[in-house]
């Protein structure tokens, strides 16, 4: 596989575990099978599997006794997707991890979502280390009457996104939308306001609610606040 896009060392070592399956069953090139069934060893790939909801015994059980696949064009082209979705987290090698969430959308992919797991469970541990049905906020202690609602920053989620959604759920202008977008990004996190309880935890479902809808993992936290005035909160225009 000549010139492969940088990898970590962990993923070099999956690659070629996959090399040998691959020329074990007479084929020169491993596919995306053989990958798959290599990072369930992986030290990257298995803890995003296992945050989705996998279970690691059971999927090489169900790859095993499908058998085969059908010849394929090898992984060339996930690496290079891979790679260029590590560019744009400012990362400069491919990791297991990264080649998982681009297993998702290929046929063998199938065997992933046979146990429920999707794409976006995948980007959402990998962006904000939150696993697959726990909750974003845990209910501790006394209950704060304010709270401050901040987005957190992620890779795989669009810029024009969050300035779509902050002008969706707050009623916010372009222009301070945009402000609070580049701030998340920049410091990788970003104040939407202060809000009485009810309504911070209001509007934090309903960001979440469209970033799954879109596929995006982007996340908020609620963070305890002192009682602020009413100029705190994010104004509708």
């Amino acid at each position: 596989m000549a010139l492969l896009p940088p990898c970590s060392e962990t993923l070099k070592r999956s690659l070629q575990r996959a090399t040998s399956a691959a020329r074990a069953k007479g084929r020169g090139h491993p596919d995306p099978q053989d990958l798959l069934v290599a990072l369930i060893e992986d030290d990257d790939a298995s803890p995003v599997m296992r945050a989705c909801g996998i279970d690691l015994m059971r999927l090489r059980r169900d790859i095993e006794a499908a058998g085969a696949t059908e010849p394929t064009t090898g992984l060339g082209h996930l690496l290079q997707s891979a790679f260029n979705e590590a560019q744009l987290s400012e990362r400069t090698d491919v990791t297991g991890a990264d080649m998982l969430v681009e297993l998702f959308a290929e046929p063998i992919g199938r065997f992933l979502t046979a146990q429920g797991a999707t794409r976006y469970d995948a980007l959402v541990y990998l962006s904000h280390g939150i696993a697959k049905g726990a909750d974003v906020e845990t209910e501790s202690g006394e209950a704060p009457p304010y709270l401050e609602l901040v987005l957190l920053n992620d890779p795989y989620t669009p810029a024009e996104f969050v300035t779509f959604v902050l002008e969706q759920v707050f009623r916010m202008s372009r222009e301070r939308a945009t402000a609070i977008m580049f701030s998340t990004h920049s410091c990788r996190r970003g104040s939407c306001g202060i809000f009485p309880r009810s309504e911070a935890l209001a509007f934090r479902d309903k960001i979440q609610s469209l970033a799954a809808a879109r596929r995006h993992p982007l996340r908020c936290a609620l963070l305890p606040a002192s009682d602020a005035p009413a100029q705190h909160r994010p104004s509708p225009n």
